[in-house]
């Protein structure tokens, strides 16, 4: 079928197409989807995006803004304080009605702000990676957005690659599919390009591809027949429809701490309500007091606050080139000890130059051969050299530039060649296979690693120890070799069938004497910062380790070069992983931080092993074989450049493929971890303050020394905005010590002693002062009033000093974070408010304060952070 001419469109709707596809030939399906092997004109694909909408699957239910806001009044002490406001609307007390229901709006407004807000921020980063599909338009190949397929487009899928819509398959090259997302059948398929049956099953439809199935092996094309929600896939997806929201681990930590401190204190809470009746207090008053000390004590804000410092840093990550697709990735990033990194792209700039061609007297009939084995893309191939854009490996990219600098361009090359059949390179095999034809003849050409396809070769002993040696020596000097070997076969052999079978002694021992063409020689120059990021991230506790499959000696001078590894004694390979038993193995792994020519399943094996040994290990990948040592890592890293089902199954997607953005993204796990331990310090440290102040007065027999309306006012005005401020603090502290462990290390002896400690030492002080002050015979009013503005005050002193848990308050400015520094302005502008503003201090049963009691208030926060600072100097000196 010919092109459609570029100024004619042709109107398609959804009905038109709806066809059994498998059950057609691919004439039948391309003329129903009045397509063409060629593809659609790019007028008919904008008109047919126009009628079918993006190829996109709609996102499940979102929780909408009046979701959001309903959500926020879940809280058990909100219920509380919802039917605390009823009872005093029952009661006629409308002040203290009103008080509680401000109290109550803007805790829900608080909380709608930061969820909506985390919500936005995962739907943004999630934006950033997108699947991208090879499409033929005209005749011609281009690279597009996967969302701007419609029907009738000819894609191709490789290895690797996650299908991005439903397409009758119209070539196949030894294609093999992973349908489990859509079947449940957990072996992939084999598929082929002849018709079904009518009635045969989806998962037996063997000529058709699904939208998010997985590419496990070979390559195919396909005409796409279905997009979006009309895809299979999509059809599941809108009839499920609604979606669950994922909580963190540390949010889970954090409710179960929550319950179990909300018991404790519920009972205390009980025990001095029924006291304070025994004691005389009227009932109401006694309630009142009760729900606002339980109100109070349980840091309600806390999930948020939490939730707020993961989305900040996953946001902040974002601008760095990283997106962390799950916000448990976040906290677990602060914790990661060991990286177990490849080579290629990451450590290095994944610019391979051709720099060499050795042992070989025909240098472009080399070339022409190795250029039958690539699987790229030149997206412009009409414009000079210099400026092809090239889509494809590395490797190969390097050899079709390395290529046309000596003359030998892939275009004309695939013009003159005719091929066959092609088992692309993967890292089980460490070659690649072509079988092509060029003037008459039937040709074989194998490309890899230099001592695998020289055991295809019929060469002199001599001549291969040379070989080897010349292969060990470019090796150590940072070089990365691919040996050529070619045969001609006879013209019968139309298919690569022992290779396909991974039977590659059946294809040796079938023809013999293949030649040897020579061995191409590429560099791959280090990424200038690099060196130091590592030198960096060793400072802080975080060990970099080299796994590859590259040769040893190329491996080893890389670490050399980056001061990873200096000798032999460092480095293992694959086949001493094979020799070595799994507890010898455990041992070295100390010690050893070089992995050579290591397989998929040995990456997989290094990676449980490491974790065995009690390290919180992350693990970078690229191809499809990296995907299980991903899976089973604490922190899956995948680079922009790699496959589809790659970053499908990563925690982390580097866009820059650059080791210093893995690096950015730990620190930021670091920074976030320490945010967190602020704000539960700085939540829990007044946690006690109600319990001894109120307790304490009943049983002292002394009026309280604060009202229900006074400790809603404080902990709903005052200490919410300081606890969200901490989730944009960074930079004060030198990220340099051991990494923690979030399930064992978050409430650590330090954070204990802040929160028990400290917190006793304050609420004590407020009570033996206030009643000290009593029996002095102060105006009762008057101290009241000033233990309410210490209560509400001393903490938002106290934030400016821990902005650091562990960096003397000196030793930086304490007011470098301009929403901490906003955060407490209002708390302090709330709280003069409440002294000084006649209607409010009516409400609230507050007097005005004089001035030299003030001078007392600000000298209470000041004892705060003496004593703060002063636990960071015991703790620093280790002697507490």
């Amino acid at each position: 079928m010919s092109v459609l001419p570029a100024e004619h469109t042709v109107a398609l709707a959804h009905e038109d197409i709806v066809q059994p596809f498998w059950s057609l030939s691919i004439e039948d399906a391309l003329r129903f989807l009045k397509t063409s092997r060629d593809g659609l004109t790019e007028e008919e694909a904008a008109a047919r995006l126009h009628a079918f909408g993006y190829n996109e699957i709609p996102e499940g239910r979102r929780f909408t803004q009046l979701a959001l806001i309903f959500n926020q009044f879940k809280s058990p002490l909100i219920v509380i304080l919802v039917i605390a406001s009823l009872a005093t609307a029952f009661l006629g007390e409308w002040i203290e009605t009103g008080v509680i229901a401000a109290a109550i709006l803007v805790n829900a407004c608080l909380g709608f702000y930061q969820e909506h807000k985390t919500e936005h921020v995962l739907r943004v980063l999630k934006s950033y990676i997108r699947t991208r599909s090879r499409v033929r338009r005209v005749g011609r190949e281009y690279e597009i957005d996967a969302s701007e397929l419609v029907p009738g487009d000819v894609i191709r899928v490789n290895q690797g690659d996650r299908i991005p819509a439903d397409g009758r398959i119209v070539f196949a090259n030894n294609f093999v599919v992973d349908e489990a997302i859509l079947t449940g059948e957990s072996l992939p398929v084999h598929k082929v390009v002849l018709a079904v049956e009518l009635a045969t099953m989806l998962g037996d439809r063997s000529n058709m591809i699904f939208s998010g199935a997985l590419a496990s092996e070979g390559m195919a094309e396909a005409v796409v027949v279905a997009t979006g929600v009309y895809t299979e896939f999509g059809k599941i997806a809108a009839f499920v429809g609604a979606r669950k929201q994922e909580r963190t681990p540390l949010q889970h930590a954090m409710d179960r701490f929550s319950a179990r401190a909300g018991l404790a204190l519920g009972i205390l809470v009980a025990g001095m309500f029924f006291f304070g009746l025994l004691s005389g207090f009227k009932l109401f008053d006694i309630f009142l007091i009760s729900v606002a000390v339980a109100v109070s004590a349980v840091p309600e804000g806390l999930p948020i606050a939490l939730t707020v410092i993961l989305a900040v840093g996953v946001e902040r990550l974002g601008r760095r080139k990283g997106i962390v697709r799950k916000l448990l990735a976040a906290e677990t990033l602060g914790s990661t000890n060991i990286i177990l990194t490849d080579k290629t792209g990451t450590l290095t700039q994944a610019k391979m130059e051709l720099s060499d061609i050795v042992f070989s007297d025909e240098k472009r009939m080399l070339l022409s051969d190795a250029l039958m084995n690539v699987d790229v893309l030149i997206e412009n191939p009409e414009e000079s050299v210099a400026d092809w854009k090239v889509i494809g490996r590395p490797m190969e990219i390097a050899l079709v530039q390395g290529a046309a600098r000596n003359d030998v361009l892939l275009p004309q090359a695939q013009k003159k060649s005719q091929r066959i059949d092609l088992l692309p390179f993967n890292s089980t095999n460490k070659f690649s296979v072509s079988l092509f034809r060029r003037e008459s003849r039937t040709r074989l050409v194998i490309v890899g690693a230099p001592e695998i396809v020289l055991d295809f070769a019929d060469i002199s002993l001599p001549l291969r120890e040379r070989i080897l040696q010349e292969v060990t020596a470019r090796a150590f000097a940072g070089e990365r070799i691919l040996g050529v070997v070619s045969k001609e076969v006879p013209a019968g052999y139309e298919k690569l069938i022992p290779f396909h079978e991974h039977d590659t002694k059946e294809w040796q021992h079938q023809f013999l004497h293949y030649q040897f063409r020579g061995l191409l020689s590429f560099r791959d120059p280090l990424r200038p910062t690099v060196k130091n990021a590592i030198l960096r991230i060793r400072r802080s506790g975080i060990r970099t380790i080299i796994v590859t499959g590259d040769h040893r000696g190329t491996a080893l001078a890389v670490a050399r070069d980056l001061d990873i590894a200096h000798g032999e004694n460092e480095l293992l390979t694959g086949d001493d992983l094979v020799h070595l038993d799994r507890d010898e193995l455990k041992n070295r792994l100390a010690y050893v931080n070089v992995f050579a020519r290591v397989t998929p399943e040995q990456k997989l094996m290094l990676t449980q092993l490491f974790r065995e040994t009690g390290a919180v290990v992350a693990v970078t990948g690229d191809g499809i074989n990296d995907a299980p040592a991903l899976a089973v890592a604490d922190i899956g890293v995948a680079v922009g450049s790699g496959t589809d089902v790659t970053k499908n199954q990563a925690d982390l997607v580097i866009l820059d493929n650059n080791f210093e953005t893995i690096v950015a993204a730990i620190e930021e796990g670091r920074t976030i971890l320490d945010n967190i331990r602020k704000v539960i310090v700085y939540l829990l440290s007044n946690s006690l303050d109600e319990i001894l102040l109120i307790g304490g007065a009943i049983l002292a027999g002394l009026a309280l020394p604060l009202n229900a309306l006074q400790i809603l006012f404080v902990n709903f005005f005052s200490d919410s905005f300081p606890a969200l401020a901490f989730a944009f603090e960074r930079g004060i502290d030198d990220l340099d010590e051991k990494p923690r462990k979030l399930e064992k290390d978050l409430f650590d002896r330090q954070m204990r002693f802040l929160i028990f400690g400290i917190g006793f030492l304050t609420s004590a002080f407020l009570f033996v002062l206030y009643y000290v002050l009593l029996r002095a015979g102060f105006d009762g009013d008057i101290v009241r009033t000033f233990i309410f503005a210490s209560f509400a005050s001393y903490t938002l002193f106290l934030a400016f000093s821990l902005r650091s848990l562990k960096t003397s308050i000196i030793r930086y400015n304490p007011f470098t974070n301009p929403y901490l520094v906003v955060g407490a302005g209002v708390g302090l502008l709330l709280t003069l408010a409440a002294l000084y503003v006649p209607w409010l201090g009516a409400i609230l049963g507050i007097t005005p304060l004089p001035l030299w009691w003030l001078v007392g208030v600000v000298g209470i926060g000041a004892l705060n952070i003496i004593l703060v600072e002063l636990s960071k100097w015991l703790f620093r000196k280790h002697i507490i």
